[in-house]
């Protein structure tokens, strides 16, 4: 399909929503479910998913081995991979976890040992990002910081920051390790040089529980390390951070999955989402709007809450931390902005609709807990045009869910709609061959094609820093650590 036709879809697409809709900022159960393409799913696919929590099942990559692709191989890869990745095997102690969190994270790349990259069970130590620079004393990696990837934090509503963590299978840990900015890897690699078919991350987001709470209705719980927090003085601001060295063991739900891989012909990864089905209110594509509202109360949005006042940050002082409950006020009330991640395709809506309720219904027939993923959804996939990811692609070159974000990991970076591709915000938006030459952070390194990987800046100052601070007085915060956003192109 030429990007002519895409571009087409893309406004027309809006108004066959609205219409189905019947208006704007209505809930997503409130109009009928678009129709999905002839064939989507294909006969038998749900009952294939079977394969793909076996043991030594290969991590799916073939669903675009043929081009043209249909919308909807796209979005059954996401599936094939979120099963795959979530597929309960033996974890520490004699209990199980989803494979993914037997990968090799983060902290796994900076290890000197030759099996580092290899598939164990690994205890789960989330926000453990140091302070200090690789090489100096105290310092420590982890997997994911307090806050998420544009530097703000998303405080739920028991008052705790919601945590991420990052999970590489071996073949994407292999070259990501080839290509660390610490050790000159990325430097020394021609401009060309990506990743492997087959290569994949896995980003979770995690709510962390009180201790008699419970967690939200079905979603997947586990025991995970989380940094003490302090409040400290910096010169003419406050900074909310980790204790170094610091930690207790709670209990957190998984509220959010990325699955992001690179299949055949698409060199720049699949990146689709996954959230809990309770997290927050969602709108059909492009029809949020800030006069709505939703009377039923979620995990990270409270009843009746105007939509004029949700997916709103804070940062110091005004957002404050009790030192001795460990909870952080004001919490945040969160919408989904795009039910399906502003999908631009023919029938586009209606296949990712169709493919959450066959393979939702094909999870729930499993025995617990591994049906327990049964209560996750797709919220889209986004790509590009096959073999076409090069030095000037970014988020303008967006295929499928154009406007994709999760509610736990992007809330604050949501655009409300697809028609103009130039203000489109995707994952490509962040994740290009620019990702560490448009920064403040000095040097600016040239760009590269493997650039749309993050993790190769861990340990060093390109990385998201693992705090939040603000200014006490005047309108800029007080933090010359944190990259900016990148603009768009």
């Amino acid at each position: 399909m030429k990007s002519s036709e895409y571009r087409r879809y893309a406004v027309l697409l809006p108004m066959l929503i609205a219409t189905a809709g019947g208006g704007v900022a209505r809930a997503a159960d409130s109009y009928s479910t678009p129709a999905p393409a002839p064939d989507c799913p294909s006969l038998g696919w749900s009952e294939g998913l079977a394969n793909y929590l076996k043991t030594d099942y290969p991590f799916p990559t073939s669903d675009t081995a043929n081009v043209p692709t249909p919308d909807c191989n796209f979005h059954e890869w996401s599936w094939e991979a979120f099963v795959w990745a979530t597929a309960l095997v033996p974890g520490p102690d004699g209990t199980t976890v989803p494979r993914f969190m037997t990968l090799p994270t983060e902290e796994d790349l900076l290890l000197p040992n030759n099996d580092a990259g290899t598939v164990h069970p690994r205890p789960l130590k989330l926000a453990a990002r140091s302070l200090v620079p690789h090489g100096s004393n105290g310092f420590t990696e982890g997997a994911g910081a307090i806050v998420e990837a544009d530097g703000k934090m998303l405080v739920a509503k028991n008052g705790y920051p919601v945590y991420a963590s990052v999970h590489l299978n071996p073949s994407y840990f292999a070259t990501a390790q080839k290509n660390l900015i610490i050790n000159g890897g990325y430097t020394s690699q021609p401009a060309a040089s990506t990743f492997s078919v087959g290569a994949a991350v896995f980003k979770a987001t995690w709510l962390r529980l009180d201790a008699n709470e419970k967690p939200p209705a079905g979603a997947y719980t586990t025991k995970a390390e989380v940094p003490v927090l302090e409040t400290v003085t910096i010169p003419g601001g406050v900074t909310i951070k980790p204790v170094a060295g610091k930690f207790v063991t709670v209990t957190v739900a998984l509220v959010g999955l990325h699955v992001v891989g690179y299949t055949e012909n698409h060199p720049e990864f699949l990146w689709g989402t996954f959230e809990h089905a309770g997290n927050s209110p969602e709108s059909p594509d492009n029809t949020f709007s800030t006069s709505g509202s939703s009377p039923k109360s979620y995990t990270f949005y409270k009843a009746n809450t105007s939509y004029a006042h949700v997916n709103k940050a804070s940062k110091p002082p005004h957002l404050k931390l009790n030192a001795a409950t460990q909870k952080l006020t004001p919490v945040n009330n969160v919408v989904l902005e795009n039910q399906t991640g502003g999908e631009n395709q023919p029938n586009g809506v209606g296949n990712i609709l169709t493919l959450n309720t066959q393979a939702q219904g094909f999870l729930k027939g499993l025995k617990t807990p591994q049906a327990t993923f049964a209560t996750y959804k797709l919220i889209g996939t986004v790509w590009m045009l096959p073999n076409t990811y090069n030095l000037q692609s970014d988020q303008t070159s967006a295929v499928g869910s154009v406007n994709l974000a999760n509610a736990t990991a992007e809330t604050f970076v949501q655009y409300p709609t697809n028609t103009s591709m130039s203000k489109v915000q995707n994952c490509f938006l962040c994740h290009n061959p620019t990702s560490y030459s448009f920064q403040k952070v000095p040097p600016k390194l040239p760009d590269r094609l493997i650039a749309l990987s993050h993790v190769l800046s861990v340990g060093t100052p390109y990385a998201v820093p693992n705090q939040i601070s603000g200014a006490v007085t005047g309108p800029k915060a007080i933090d010359e650590t944190r990259v900016p956003e990148p603009e768009a192109k």
